[in-house]
């Protein structure tokens, strides 16, 4: 089986190396890739639009493609490929509303009796700043803008006057309706799921961290490292996040959108139990790249599964081991301006697993284009282990301006 893995990113390069170890794959490229994910071993090729991949696949004989980032997924793409007979493992534009639309996914978690933050929406301005002056503020109110805002759409107002300020400010920028929220109070963790349309596979949890310093008000980021499984979760929250997925996908079976692809759920642990804040309709990243490694089971023959909806009484099996990745980023992220265009710098003695994302090649020498550049995932029998197996090779790596978060899997 021919397969193409569409993106650029870490997140691209770990599934690409996952789904190549599956002895189902005879060929495999990245649409578009990276210089490093060749350095790496894998083969790219220029296509980027969902034409050119179109083109490239019908050339190729290629019989799978499975979609990493959003933006592809919110294109035809899938219909595109569909339509040549090409199996396409990401969901359908409308049903990937649940990460476009912050009101639609509220509704189907409501409609699906998953627990969820309380809330209001806000349909103009006048109506949002109405339901404000209500609020006590005894805790802060969460206010978040409907679409997609490059991470920028969500506010935690403990006042009034910042709330007020953040009616304004969204509402302008991204317009209405707005959400209004309950602040929940607990521990986040992401769970992730392989979904057929009906059924489903857990593929494990993960904790990311989002913050560019161990400061809580610091810059947030795509993420600066990860750490998989989640250790500070029961035998009953794990029930309770496969019957989340469950009543999910089943509401959205029931609305005629059912859901194919990977399903991705930021999740809150409260005193009261475990809340949905959130769906994304891919893998995460860099919790691709702690989980992925972790797989026992083919994550191909999986996706095959999933694609001809015969997931039932499937299982993924997971390594006993615990992964902790971390992600090497350019001085100025996430705010810029990125210091840029410097010599990447690997020791061959680097162990463990590496992954390329914002880098490109000068005179034949990989150099930082990005603000992510590359991570290091290590496993081991413990989580303090692998924090330092994973730190003792990122320090094998060096360019200019480098930084890395000291933190990640403390």
């Amino acid at each position: 089986m021919k397969v193409v893995v569409v993106g650029k990113g870490g997140r691209e390069h770990a599934l690409a190396q996952k789904l190549k170890e599956s002895s189902l794959v005879s060929e495999l490229w990245v649409c578009p890739g990276n210089p490093g994910m060749r350095v790496a071993g894998l083969q790219c090729a220029s296509a980027e639009s969902p034409a050119e991949i179109e083109t490239f696949c019908l050339q190729n004989q290629v019989s799978l493609v499975v979609v990493g980032p959003e933006a592809a997924i919110l294109s035809d793409l899938k219909q595109r490929l569909e339509a040549q007979g090409i199996s396409c493992f990401a969901p359908s534009a409308k049903v990937a509303e649940l990460e476009s639309s912050k009101l639609f996914c509220k509704g189907v978690l409501q409609e699906s009796q998953v627990p969820t933050a309380a809330c209001h929406v806000g349909y103009s301005e006048k109506e949002a700043m109405t339901y404000l002056e209500q609020h006590d503020f005894q805790k802060p109110i969460v206010i978040k803008a409907d679409g997609l805002a490059q991470g920028k759409g969500v506010w935690v107002c403990e006042s009034l006057e910042k709330s007020q300020e953040a009616v304004r400010v969204l509402g302008s920028q991204y317009g209405y309706p707005l959400l209004l929220e309950e602040c929940l109070i607990g521990k986040e963790l992401s769970a992730f799921a392989l979904c057929d349309g009906k059924d489903f596979v857990l593929l494990g949890t993960a904790c990311d961290y989002k913050r560019i310093t161990p400061d809580p008000f610091s810059a947030n980021t795509g993420g600066m490292g990860a750490y998989s499984p989640c250790d500070f979760i029961t035998k009953e929250d794990e029930s309770t996040i496969h019957q989340i997925f469950a009543k999910t996908l089943a509401c959205l079976h029931a609305k005629n959108l059912p859901y194919q692809g990977f399903l991705f759920a930021g999740l809150m642990k409260t005193n009261q139990g475990l809340y949905v804040l959130e769906y994304n309709v891919r893998m995460g990243d860099p919790e691709t790249q702690a989980l992925l490694p972790r797989l026992k089971s083919d994550l191909a023959k999986l996706i095959v599964t999933a694609v001809t909806h015969e997931l039932k009484n499937q299982v993924c099996e997971v390594k006993p081991e615990t992964s902790v990745h971390v992600v090497a980023v350019s001085e100025g992220y996430p705010q810029g301006p990125l210091n840029t265009g410097h010599p990447v710098a690997i020791e061959p003695k680097v162990r463990h697993q590496l992954y390329y994302a914002g880098v490109s090649e000068m005179q034949n020498t990989l150099v930082n284009s990005g603000g992510r550049v590359l991570g290091i995932t290590a496993l081991a029998a413990s989580r303090e282990e692998a924090r330092e197996l994973a730190y003792q090779d990122i320090q094998k790596v060096s360019f200019k301006g480098m930084y890395v978060r000291e933190d990640i899997g403390l």
